[in-house]
């Protein structure tokens, strides 16, 4: 429905959603990116964002994205392209404590040591913004605000204790005061404990990961690939959230024989 404007494409994405795409090699689950689509890593980010941005501009390069199948590849792309950013920089850090039941057991868990971690869900123990960065919350504030995990905000003003943002979607232009709050690990990750952190419930949103993107429609597209996707309609997904196949370019490596193969994993018996 996005790329109804251009027929080749939309008949494209259907084929490939379905898994009808030929395989390379006789391989399972494998495809060919067209070449017009790919790009060399480096070269992603200027697809996407121009050298020069500030909160003067954020409407347009806030409607472009890079989508990540992993979150420390969304992590090292924010913060390249945080200093593309011009305007005033402030770094936040966090407090860090271990939720155990025997007082005994935090002293295995050192300061320190919490704040090397970043669990998934959880903002980083420093957290640099600048004015005009876009951000993510990662928790519901206010539902009937429509302030919920996965909104994304341009941050407005920096503060000593909080920050103003404004929501990127609907009509909202009044400044949201984000403040600091007590966020704690889903208990899901690797982790052998539950943490938590006090800091600014956001995330740097330049990139997203793949499975975030879901719903949302961008101008522009950049789709780092540097290994394969892992999940059910995870490629599809990420191609789809673009109107024509000139929004969208695929940072991956060619292979000995440069094409650009990578695995689209179609789990047919669900379709």
């Amino acid at each position: 429905m996005r790329a109804d404007n251009d027929v080749n494409f939309a008949a494209w994405l259907l084929r490939f959603g379905c898994g009808q795409l030929p395989t390379v090699d006789g391989v399972r689950d494998t495809i060919e990116i067209p070449r017009k689509m790919a790009c060399d890593i480096a070269d992603l980010i200027d697809f996407v964002f121009s050298q020069q941005m500030s909160l003067a501009n954020v409407d347009e390069f806030a409607r472009k994205i890079i989508l990540c199948s992993r979150n420390d590849e969304c992590r090292q792309v924010n913060r390249k392209v945080l200093r593309r950013l011009d305007g005033a920089h402030r770094s936040y850090t966090a407090i860090d404590t271990v939720v155990v039941d025997d007082s005994d057991e935090v002293a295995n868990y050192p300061t320190e040591f919490l704040n090397t971690l970043e669990p998934d869900g959880l903002p980083p123990y420093t957290l640099t913004l600048k004015v005009g960065s876009i951000v993510m919350l990662l928790r519901n504030l206010d539902s009937k605000r429509q302030l919920c995990n996965g909104t994304r905000l341009v941050v407005t003003e920096l503060r000593r204790h909080n920050f103003k943002a404004r929501m990127l979607s609907g009509n909202a232009q009044d400044d949201i005061i984000i403040p600091a709050i007590p966020l704690t690990s889903s208990g899901e990750d690797d982790l052998p404990i539950i943490m938590r952190r006090v800091q600014f419930p956001v995330r740097l949103s330049f990139a997203m990961t793949i499975n975030k993107s879901q719903g949302k429609t961008s101008d522009r597209v950049g789709l780092l690939l540097p290994t394969p996707v892992f999940t059910h309609g995870q490629l599809y997904v990420a191609f789809s959230r673009v109107r024509d196949s000139q929004s969208i370019r695929i940072g991956m490596y060619g292979d000995d024989r440069g094409r650009f193969v990578t695995k689209n994993i179609v789990c047919r018996e669900v379709l």
